[in-house]
């Protein structure tokens, strides 16, 4: 699974998705692959945070607004 493409996960393969996801992530960090790290994790109705310093935040900014628009489009579909 690509850590850069959203997948829609339903019923009892959500947790096994969310761990394939972060080990994917966890692979590529330790083999170098990785510059910039940043997780969103939503957990009993709170969100948490972490990332690393960012050196292209624009670039950064235009990732999430092609996400959010993706979310809104799936959410109208």
């Amino acid at each position: 699974m690509s850590v850069t493409n959203l997948t829609e996960v339903v019923g009892q393969s959500r947790n096994q998705e969310v761990i394939d996801m972060l080990q994917s992530a966890l692979t590529s960090a330790h083999e170098g692959g990785s510059t910039d790290v940043l997780v969103l994790m939503k957990k009993d109705g709170v969100y948490t945070r972490y990332s690393t310093k960012m050196d292209n935040v624009m670039e950064m900014i235009a990732q999430f607004e092609l996400l959010k628009y993706d979310i809104l489009r799936r959410m109208h579909d």
